[in-house]
């Protein structure tokens, strides 16, 4: 085995567990933030949709009360119109 080395960096020194731990901890703290922002948009983004489609289907369901009530109206106009001509 003579012509077989291993060539060792001595200029790179090996992290102490505290430091491989204080770097974990950090990485975890990192992505546990990004996490709760990413969540928070999201959760945010439904309930802003919840509230437009609420928004959305009064709407639309009193534009069309109105409008039954309205016809109704007119109905009736008619009906006393033909009665007060006959």
């Amino acid at each position: 085995m003579a012509g077989f080395q291993i060539n060792h960096f001595k200029w790179l020194r090996t992290p102490t567990a505290l430091e491989s731990a204080d770097t974990w901890r950090a990485r975890r703290q990192a992505a546990r933030e990004s996490f709760e922002s990413i969540n928070s948009a999201a959760l945010s983004a439904f309930k802003s949709i919840s509230a437009d489609l609420a928004t959305g289907m009064s709407s639309i369901a009193a534009s069309t009360a109105v409008k039954r009530i309205q016809d109704a109206a007119n109905a009736r106009a008619a009906a006393q119109a033909v009665d007060t001509t006959a």
